[in-house]
């Protein structure tokens, strides 16, 4: 039988989010200038 999946309230799944994003940016693998620059060209796109 599977196993049930943990259900989390919103706040444990922002909380776990936000410390996963900041090991990425800690190890060097997300960069928060280069994600905005990305969702800015996004925007930018789709408004066209």
């Amino acid at each position: 039988m599977p196993k049930k999946k943990h259900k989390e309230t919103q706040a444990e799944q922002s909380a776990r989010f936000k410390a996963e994003v900041e090991k990425m940016i800690a190890a060097g693998e997300l960069s928060p200038t280069d994600a905005e620059e990305a969702l800015d060209s996004l925007v930018r796109q789709s408004s066209k």
